[in-house]
């Protein structure tokens, strides 16, 4: 898996670059930027603070060995703020849940685009575990990789680390499907 960097939206500028892997074509890379912009900056003020601070880091498209199908792994940086804690000072569950949902989100319509299938999906199941806390300060690494993408249904599985104390925070699946049409 070779990658190169691109240049980023100018929401991201002060940054490095993405690494994008080298089979990405430019068009396919600012696709997946502008995606990655709207879900993290666009419409809507639901954890508007928390999806602006995140960082595209690396967009990776591979075959996977296993079974010669295409794969995405996407990943997020993030540092952890007073506004991701709760009571406890440690971060909110529904935080986690929704960079869950919004990364690995990111990762599945990425690897749609690579495959030139780009789709409309919606949240079908996710499941997340939480493994240790998260504090204030802590510089975080979500990494999202796809696990499956079929006719009906996609996935991909999320794992969030705390690099700063090199530990797992928590684990996603999360599973999409196109939605139906409307029975009127």
């Amino acid at each position: 898996m070779s990658s190169t960097s691109s240049p980023h939206s100018q929401s991201q500028c002060a940054r490095a670059p993405t690494r994008f892997s080298d089979s990405l074509t430019s068009d396919q890379r600012k696709q997946i930027v502008d995606f990655a912009d709207v879900i993290l900056r666009g419409p809507g003020q639901f954890a508007k603070p928390t999806g602006s601070r995140l960082e595209l880091t690396d967009v990776l498209v591979y075959e996977r060995p296993e079974d010669g199908k295409m794969h995405a792994e996407v990943v997020f940086e993030i540092d952890m703020a007073e506004d991701m804690l709760n009571s406890a000072k440690h971060m909110h569950g529904g935080c986690a849940m929704f960079m869950i949902d919004v990364c690995s989100s990111i990762a599945l319509v990425s690897l749609s685009i690579a495959m030139n299938k780009r789709v409309y999906l919606v949240s079908q199941s996710l499941t997340t575990v939480w493994h240790s806390p998260a504090l204030l300060g802590a510089r975080l690494r979500i990494t999202n990789k796809t696990t499956a993408f079929g006719a009906r249904t996609v996935s991909a599985r999320t794992e969030i680390w705390d690099l700063t104390n090199r530990r797992l925070v928590a684990t996603g699946i999360h599973t999409q499907m196109p939605p139906s049409q409307p029975k009127l």
